[in-house]
């Protein structure tokens, strides 16, 4: 990958946030706190320059999308932004929701300034999105990206209600699971792929395409990550080993580990979830479960199994457009997250 050409672009990227968050923030002080939370400013509210922050793997898709396709890229990067800012609510409310006290080594908004706070926000986050939206100057893309924003929205709300409402069931089918990652992780990649390409060629068919390919990495990105919540290198991802079992996540893994354990292997994984605390015993046990039954294997095969069909169909549109960055940010990110295992 050219890595100084996906850095420009990840530069732009940070600084179009910036300024759309100066140019709809006031001197009210959450506006500072919302700034905290996109990696700004630290927990005095002082501009810094040196921490850590997200991804931006969202816009940064749409960006490249938009440019393979030799599209306009002021406008890519106002929904590439818009973007972020709607991912940027849903994590500010996950945090709340899970009591998730830290996000990127630092500690989240409601751990710092209380629950309310942190409502308020993610609520302004949320509003940015449609205030950024409003630099858009095609009335045809502002109407597309608003339709396919919107069903985003209700998308990403549904799964966090299955989320949610999976932490009190124990008969959770692994079909439901992939329902709800499909709606909460996935349709936020296949709409950063969709509005690229549509802000590019204004064409369905094409921005259909994209859409199916960032579906398919989305599941890929989020079934990688159940597997690296098990077995990723902590000193790599930053993570506790075996966080997600610590925490009696219902990941992928552990779903599937369920539903390939016998009765009384089942009713122990329920009385380790039903568990106020858990202990290394149990940790042990899961451990000792989820090699048996040969669970890391099926975990990684189906990452590979969307990564597969969503690279395959990448690479079919190379003979009519340079692709060489997306697919290259595809390698990388692949390899990326291959290589966080442990052994």
């Amino acid at each position: 990958m050219d890595v100084n050409e996906i850095q420009k672009f990840l530069l732009i990227i940070e600084n179009k946030l910036q300024e759309n968050w100066s140019k709809f923030s006031t001197n009210i002080p959450i506006h500072l706190i919302t700034a905290y939370h996109m990696g700004w400013v630290d927990e005095d509210l002082i501009p810094i320059t040196n921490i850590r922050r997200g991804k931006r793997l969202r816009p940064l898709f749409c960006v490249l999308v938009n440019q393979t396709l030799n599209g306009v890229l002021d406008d890519a990067l106002e929904i590439g932004s818009a973007i972020e800012f709607l991912h940027n609510f849903s994590l500010v409310h996950d945090d709340i929701q899970d009591q998730d006290e830290k996000r990127h080594g630092k500690w989240t908004v409601w751990k710092i300034w209380g629950e309310a706070q942190a409502i308020n926000v993610g609520d302004l986050l949320f509003n940015m999105v449609f205030q950024v939206l409003t630099n858009l100057k095609s009335p045809l893309l502002l109407s597309k990206s608003l339709k396919e924003l919107t069903e985003t929205i209700r998308e990403l709300i549904e799964g966090q209600y299955l989320d949610i409402s999976f932490e009190k069931r124990k008969d959770i089918s692994l079909k439901e699971y992939l329902m709800m990652i499909d709606k909460k992780t996935a349709k936020l990649f296949s709409t950063s792929f969709y509005l690229g390409a549509f802000s590019a060629t204004y064409k369905e068919e094409i921005s259909k395409l994209f859409q199916d390919i960032g579906r398919n990495f989305g599941l890929f990105f989020q079934i990688a990550d159940d597997a690296m919540g098990i077995w990723g290198d902590p000193e790599k991802t930053g993570k506790n080993a075996f966080a997600d079992l610590w925490r009696k996540k219902k990941t992928y893994p552990i779903l599937y580990l369920y539903s390939e354990a016998s009765d009384k292997e089942k009713r122990m994984i329920e009385e380790i979830w039903g568990r106020d605390i858990v202990t290394e015993k149990d940790i042990e046990y899961l451990l000792d479960r989820l090699e048996k039954k040969r669970v890391k294997e099926a975990t990684f095969n189906l990452a590979e199994k969307y990564f597969g069909e969503s690279y395959k169909k990448l690479l079919s549109l190379q003979d009519l457009y340079n692709i060489s960055l997306l697919r290259k940010l595809f390698e990388d990110y692949y390899n990326l997250i291959f290589s966080f295992q442990r052994s």
